[in-house]
């Protein structure tokens, strides 16, 4: 018994976090929670940066008069389909006529398709802090 106990451990030891660490996954300890480092911004070089930029696209393409909204900001919380079709646009703040024109702008734009599924679950469903473009 004794024996398996520190053959488990030896083998902890060696392995670390690897087997346990998903795509992106950025942990120290093999039962921490994952953090990645990847923050969703429009500016950002990577495939969370690529999808949100295509989202804001096709969100302000969709607007009616996309420079008059320059300075305004909405909070809203969106739900996709992994096909990029959007299920919910729920305003939780901000300018109420810029909201309105993105709700509006969301019920004709076409949206990016999710391409990665880890995407997908930290994108498909979260909360947005839109900015009027200059």
């Amino acid at each position: 018994m004794n024996k398996i106990s520190v053959l488990i451990l030896v083998a902890a030891t060696v392995t670390g976090c690897a087997p346990l660490t998903p795509k992106g996954c950025q942990k120290v300890r093999a039962l921490d929670s994952c953090t990645y480092n990847q923050s969703g911004k429009t500016s950002d070089n990577d495939i969370f940066g690529k999808q949100a930029s295509g989202i804001k696209k096709a969100l302000d393409s969709a607007l009616m008069e996309p420079h008059a909204w320059d300075g305004k900001r909405c909070n809203v919380h969106l739900d996709f389909n992994i096909d990029g079709v959007i299920q919910h646009f729920i305003i939780k703040g901000g300018d109420k006529d810029y909201c309105d024109a993105l709700a509006q702008a969301a019920k004709v734009a076409k949206f990016p398709a999710f391409t990665d599924q880890h995407v997908y679950d930290v994108m498909g469903s979260a909360r947005w802090d839109m900015q009027g473009q200059p």
